[in-house]
């Protein structure tokens, strides 16, 4: 046990270099500019967890860790990164819970879902195909080839979906594109959801091709049936 403590001792000195490892991710990303903040944080406090439990650990043990800073100093530095960071992270995650569990519910208009952050449309849509009873999952950045939100649809057939969250007009060389998308990762149908509109380019490409066309009005009727589908289930 002692050998136990003397370790702590001497790791509980390196917490600093927690918040320096932690912000490493805000370079090692290339997402929008708040994601990199909120993961960055969270990673700082999730480290910072670890070393308060050392630090608990310590004391239980009625154990003065070695300290390289003055003891006032090193302990107000060390509540001040978990209390700030431990404050965003959670807050943020309510926040985010909270629009994710109402967004749905919340949409009115078009306008509505214009406001939608990127990633926020990449949820609505994988939440719409949930409510009709499929299992829908968001890809990852960067690896996705157009796609979106993958589809297995109630029969067991996949689906690839592609978001378009503008005002622009979707032309035909999109939905070219996407066609062979789906034809590259095997799956049966394709999805082109837009909160815009298409070119009758696009539009005419598209007829008798496994491909369906969602575009802002379109979009917002879904969005209304869906929300009915939910409301009936309550009831239900």
């Amino acid at each position: 046990m002692d050998a136990i403590i003397a370790i702590f001792s001497i790791i509980y000195n390196i917490w600093p270099f927690v918040v320096v490892f932690g912000l490493r991710k805000f370079f090692l990303t290339d997402q929008p500019l708040g994601e990199r903040i909120r993961i960055s944080l969270r990673k700082v406090f999730m480290l910072w967890v670890v070393w308060a439990l050392i630090w608990q650990f310590l004391t239980w043990q009625g154990r003065q860790p070695v300290l390289i800073l003055p003891e006032v100093i090193n302990q107000v530095l060390f509540i001040f990164v978990g209390v700030f960071t431990g404050f965003i992270s959670i807050s943020w995650a309510l926040v985010r819970w909270h629009q994710k569990r109402n967004r749905l519910s919340a949409l009115k208009t078009l306008e509505d879902i214009m406001e939608l952050p990127p990633e926020g449309f990449e949820q609505l849509v994988a939440k719409l195909f949930q409510v009709f009873g499929h299992e829908a999952e968001i890809t990852n950045s960067g690896s996705d080839h157009g796609v979106d939100v993958i589809v297995t649809s109630t029969k067991g057939e996949k689906w690839v979906v592609q978001c378009k969250r503008y005002r622009g007009t979707v032309g035909e060389p999109v939905v070219r594109d996407l066609y062979g998308t789906m034809l590259h990762e095997g799956a049966q149908s394709a999805y082109l959801i837009t909160t815009g509109t298409f070119s009758k380019q696009a539009t005419v490409w598209a007829e008798g091709k496994p491909i369906v066309l969602f575009d802002g009005e379109a979009l917002v009727r879904l969005v209304r049936q869906a929300q009915k589908n939910r409301r009936m289930k309550r009831m239900m």
